[in-house]
């Protein structure tokens, strides 16, 4: 796995700096003799090689790599060079011999001075970053091949002719896959959202006997065994009202509630389309509803707010306010993030503005803004609504699409898992501000 050097959860002397050619622009710096950095996303267990990209324009020095503090097991030492400069990166990497499943601390010796700048960290061998619950993702179970489920399912949005063709921007690294296809697609998502860090999916949910509600439980089981938990975005489904939704959270909770990956979330998209929901006052207690609004006159009965909207999060309308109210009443405040908006292939000749990923300043723009308004929960559009263009599942270079290539500064391969890796960078830092020195 990879992470940020500047996403550390804890640390002495070290600041982030700013240099264009590093990852995500960002570097941890500053650094010197004695100084030290933790990860407390990030386990030692099972790793068995440590890489990091450095640059000094500075002494140089040595990384000690360590176990569960700065003075913790060590497990591997490695020197960084005079790089000639603190935008001139270079690649050191040195086998881990120590053995420890704490997180991970690096401390940093050498002589006076700044010693060095350290951009992108790699374990090898390790297992993925720790998840947090506090960051939902949403996702959508309502894609379908011939193969598994005898036709095919929203690929073809758009007047579009799948398998090559399909009614989105991006196309995916797995290919026009089956939403039902649980020991292929779907494995792969749940290890892929927990390589995000993010710990719960929200699963799109169309009514009692729906395409997705039938692959609801196979979607748990999968989350189940990466330790992810599944909440619930309950759709506008035709014939929706505020009763039928009281009687669809205890259908869901009657059916799938004792499953070991069940969360008791709620997420009521389109909410506004409804003025009186009174009737939630008979299932609130037991669950958290969220209505999808930053107007906070229009959540009486409900457990808080999200946004959903991946273009809104680039100038954040009504956060702030949204969020004070939240604290001051006890509610639950989930801002919604994303990568970018772009879905021209999916609906021809539509006026829905656009919004550029710029590799990852959008992304990280969007994170900003919703951390700095204090929220409960960060809510991520999207894993895989790929006709919105909003997915953080890797996409695959491919003629007519758009792809990852440059997403903070990555090529290749890397690239495709670029938004889920730096998912994780900003979940370590939203999953434990307080422990940052």
């Amino acid at each position: 796995m990879t992470v940020e050097g500047e996403s550390y959860t804890s640390g002495s002397g070290v600041q982030i700096a700013d240099h264009a050619p590093a990852s995500g622009g960002k570097t941890l710096g500053y650094v010197d003799n004695g100084d030290w950095a933790g990860y407390a996303n990030v386990t030692t267990a099972g790793a068995t090689r440590f890489s990091a990209r450095v640059s000094s324009g500075g002494v140089g020095g040595t990384i000690q790599i360590r176990s569960g503090s700065a003075t913790g097991t060590l497990l591997g030492s490695v020197q960084v060079p005079v790089t000639g400069g603190w935008e001139n990166f270079q690649t050191v990497s040195t086998a881990l011999t120590g053995t420890a499943t704490g997180p991970l601390f690096l401390v940093f010796t050498g002589g006076s001075g700044n010693l060095f700048d350290l951009d992108t960290i790699t374990l090898d061998g390790g297992t993925a970053p720790q998840t947090s619950d506090k960051v939902h993702v949403f996702y959508y179970p309502w894609y379908g091949s011939p193969q598994v489920s005898g036709g095919w399912r929203h690929w073809q949005q758009g007047g579009h002719s799948p398998p090559g063709d399909i009614g989105a921007d991006f196309y995916p690294a797995l290919g026009a896959y089956d939403s039902g296809d649980f020991a292929g697609a779907v494995a792969q998502h749940m290890k892929w959202i927990r390589q995000s860090a993010a710990g719960v999916l929200v699963l799109s949910w169309w009514g009692r006997g729906s395409y997705e509600d039938g692959l609801a439980r196979g979607v748990l089981d999968a989350a189940a065994k990466e330790g992810l938990k599944v909440a619930w975005h309950l759709e506008p489904y035709s014939g929706r009202t505020a009763a039928s939704t009281v009687d669809d959270i205890r259908y869901i909770n009657q059916t799938y509630g004792a499953h070991p990956a069940f969360s008791d979330a709620f997420y009521v998209f389109e909410s506004l389309r409804i003025t009186d929901w009174s009737a939630l006052s008979q299932v609130n207690q037991d669950n958290v509803i969220l209505a999808q609004t930053t107007d906070t006159s229009k959540i009486a009965h409900f457990n808080g707010m999200y946004t959903y909207d991946a273009i809104a999060g680039a100038t954040a309308p009504g956060w702030q306010q949204a969020a004070d109210h939240a604290r001051q009443h006890g509610l639950v405040w989930a801002p919604s993030v994303g990568p970018g908006y772009l879905d021209d292939r999916a609906v021809p000749g539509n006026t829905t503005p656009t919004l550029a990923r710029d590799n990852g300043a959008t992304y990280d723009k969007e994170w900003s803004n919703a951390l700095a308004t204090g929220p409960t929960w960060v809510s991520i559009t999207s894993f895989n609504e790929w006709h919105e263009g909003s997915v953080i599942e890797p996409a695959v270079p491919r003629d007519g699409y758009q792809s990852f290539e440059g997403a903070y500064g990555r090529t290749g391969a890397a690239a495709q898992t670029a938004y889920l890796d730096r998912t994780a960078y900003w979940v370590g830092r939203f999953a434990a501000p307080s422990e940052r020195a």
